[in-house]
């Protein structure tokens, strides 16, 4: 009887993309077989063995029909480099697969010479006008540089004599798609343009192996963190379930370092869509989550964690992706709550359950009736109902010398004592009226319960961690709260964000707030979501912008780039709004009948026109959903929803309509030019990056279109 001797197994990026070709009965046994792999390699019924190639591959049987290829890289520890029906296990193996280690990064990498070949094959009849004149230097795309220049970058060497063959870029796209990672990013960048030193300084230096690489070493490839491999069940168990895509979770090699770094104090991700962030901040919470004490983080007075953000749809999102890359005892030392939620959640341990809820029409109403009623004539509603929300409550002001002291930075008019002393008697108003009725306010409950946990007395603090995503909407309340939740130590408070896409809050400096980011700062510039086309148009939105970086400083998108090409976007106007309908669910026909519906989606600056666009396309027989912060999105579906809704997620093809001047930016900031100029300047912000956030949602194909005059704030070039 065979020794039983436990072992692992690790799932190369190659053998993903094979898991996810095979049908789902075959996916499924893999499921049974890693397990029974990992725990007696040498199980009868594997039949485990070394192949005769002479490149160190095994394998094992899957199924009657399937096998699985690896590469032995040590005395128990394999890598998983393909799934394949059992008549082409053992055939052409010398001739398809090289498992290598990369001499510049030290990674484990695989090639799969079959796959390369048929990318090479892959031509445009009538090759597509480029955006731009390629150099006259002849038929390949990478012919301007030495084979000595790509090695020193680190594409991998088996690979130079396909690579001299690509001539188009959908040889190029389908190269890079079955290309190991690192070739891929570097490939990619050299056709976009990025001069060599650019390419060495943003994708190579970041996973360029210490020292020298032992070439024959596999087992201390695999461990680099520049191997795109994984051993976590839970993440095969999801790409087995939803398919390739969900190894988008996978993180690349260069944000590896942000993950697993160890910081003195609170730390900052920032970049632009699609940099990467939100990945980054979920495999951090999954690392420091596995560190806490199991035992304390289970009882009442215990270590937890928190990961958090501004919205309920991106919450929801945000644990659903933890789940897929950790065990449900280490998911239960986490909570993921959007912020409010963790508000209304505390709320509860003050006082009786809040009331009814303000909306801020009600509120504008109240403040009006109330300086009516004083005989107040120099400030009107709205401008009391800002200065009380984001001067009072956002500084957690409870008294009138506090409100006398209080910085005002960016109000748009300075107020003197006596005029503070007017305002402060009719918050007094405002305070009694809501108390009187039972109401309660986002602001003013944030406020309230920032307040009650810095002097809370009782027990340690609540988390021991918290994960903090699309930061740039928290406000000053939201951000004292979280800095009273968890004690100032190493690792206390991780934050990512993009203070270009900010769409709700304001300005703040964290310094200011009791988070000191100094030193502990760093900035991501590659997208790896969107083409480099609709990159450029999206940036033709933010140009000439100014954005705060949450310290006190300017933040700037200078050098965020992409290393993808594709489609240029299409602008199109027409003349009123019933064409642009019509021309919004032609587009949408065209789309669908390529690719899922769940890949679609169409957004719109306001709630009425999604109506509008739902009832076209359901009139089409298009199937449709109207995206809400309480569904999960249906993929069947075409998705429809303000350019709000599509915060946080990611589309192959984004219409963006009506964005004519008449509905964008909001009509309301015509009213705010002449009666609050500040205000005025901080909406329309708030509304660019709003066009900025929607138009970088689309992966492969982006179309804006406006009935009449185009927004001003729809540029299409920089």
């Amino acid at each position: 009887m065979a020794e039983r001797q436990n072992a692992s197994l690790i799932i190369e990026r190659n053998a993903a993309r094979h898991l996810d070709k095979l049908d789902r009965a075959v996916r499924n046994r893999f499921v049974d077989f890693q397990s029974k792999f990992c725990a007696n390699m040498h199980q009868p019924g594997l039949r485990l063995k070394p192949l005769k190639s002479g490149k160190g591959l095994w394998s094992a049987r899957v199924t009657d029909d399937y096998r699985a290829v690896m590469c032995k890289v040590g005395d128990a520890l394999f890598a998983l480099i393909a799934v394949e029906h059992r008549g082409q296990s053992y055939d052409r193996l010398d001739d398809r697969y090289d498992a290598s280690v990369n001499r510049v990064t030290g990674a484990f990498e695989v090639v799969d010479h079959d796959d390369l070949n048929s990318a090479i094959e892959t031509r445009h009849d009538t090759a597509p006008a480029p955006a731009a004149p390629r150099p006259e230097t002849g038929p390949g795309l990478f012919d301007p540089f030495t084979d000595a220049e790509l090695l020193e970058l680190g594409v991998a060497e088996p690979l130079l004599p396909s690579i001299r063959k690509i001539e188009q870029d959908a040889q190029l796209d389908a190269f890079c798609a079955v290309a190991p990672h690192h070739t891929a990013e570097v490939l990619r960048a050299l056709d976009a343009g990025f001069p060599l030193a650019e390419v060495e300084e943003l994708i190579t230096a970041p996973v360029k192996a210490p020292g020298e690489v032992d070439t024959a070493d596999y087992a201390t490839a695999i461990g680099r963190g520049s191997s795109m491999v994984t051993s976590s069940d839970r993440a095969v168990a999801a790409m087995l379930e939803d398919g390739f895509e969900a190894w988008r979770l996978w993180p690349h090699p260069n944000q590896k370092k942000l993950i697993e770094q160890r910081h003195k104090g609170p730390a900052r991700i920032s970049g632009g869509p699609g940099t990467g962030k939100t990945v980054v901040a979920l495999h951090r919470a999954a690392r420091l989550a596995r560190e806490l004490d199991s035992a304390a983080a289970d009882s009442a007075a215990g270590e937890r964690l928190l990961v958090t953000t501004y919205t309920r749809n991106l919450a929801a999102d945000l644990k659903r992706k933890l789940a897929l890359l950790l065990d449900e005892e280490t998911m239960r030392r986490i909570d993921v709550e959007h912020l409010d939620s963790v508000v209304h959640r505390l709320a509860s341990e003050i006082g009786p359950r809040p009331g009814t809820l303000l909306d801020d029409r009600t509120m504008t109403a109240w403040w009006a009736e109330l300086a009516q009623q004083a005989d107040e004539t120099e400030f009107d509603a709205d401008f009391l109902h800002s200065e009380w929300s984001e001067v009072i409550c956002a500084q957690l002001i409870t008294g009138r010398s506090e409100y006398f002291q209080a910085r005002r930075v960016g109000r748009p008019r300075k107020l003197n004592r006596l005029q503070r002393a007017r305002v402060w008697d009719l918050v007094e108003r405002f305070e009694q009226r809501r108390t009187a009725n039972g109401a309660w306010c986002w602001p003013q409950l944030r406020a309230t319960v920032a307040l009650a946990e810095e002097h809370r007395l009782k027990g340690p603090y609540r988390y021991r961690h918290v994960v903090i995503d699309e930061a740039q909407d928290l406000t000053p309340a939201h951000w004292r709260l979280l800095r009273a939740m968890a004690p100032r130590e190493a690792d206390d408070l991780f934050i990512t964000g993009d203070t270009f896409q900010r769409i709700y809050g304001q300005p703040v400096t964290l310094s200011r707030l009791g988070v000191d980011i100094r030193g502990r700062s760093k900035r991501l510039t590659l997208n790896y979501r969107t083409t480099k086309e609709i990159l450029r148009a999206a940036l033709a939105i933010e140009a000439d912008a100014r954005a705060d970086d949450l310290d006190g400083d300017l933040d700037s998108l200078a050098g965020y780039r992409s290393v993808m090409t594709g489609a240029a976007p299409r602008f199109a106007g027409y003349d009123g709004e019933t064409a642009e309908l019509a021309a919004i669910v032609d587009q949408v026909r065209a789309w669908t009948a390529e690719q899922p519906p769940g890949s679609v989606a169409i957004a719109v600056p306001q709630k009425f026109q999604v109506d509008n666009v739902i009832g076209a396309l359901r009139s089409a027989g298009i199937p449709v959903f109207p995206l809400s912060t309480d569904r999960e999105p249906d993929p069947q579906a075409v998705h429809v929803g303000t350019m709000h809704r599509l915060k946080g997620l990611e589309y192959r093809c984004v219409l963006i309509g009506r964005l004519g001047a008449e509905h964008f930016p909001f009509p309301y900031l015509r009213k705010l030019a002449d009666t609050d100029p500040h205000r005025h300047e901080l909406e329309t912000a708030k509304a660019r990056n709003l066009l900025f956030v929607a138009a970088t949602r689309a992966r492969d194909e982006a179309v804006f279109t406006w009935s009449g005059t185009p927004s001003p704030l729809l540029r299409r070039d920089r």
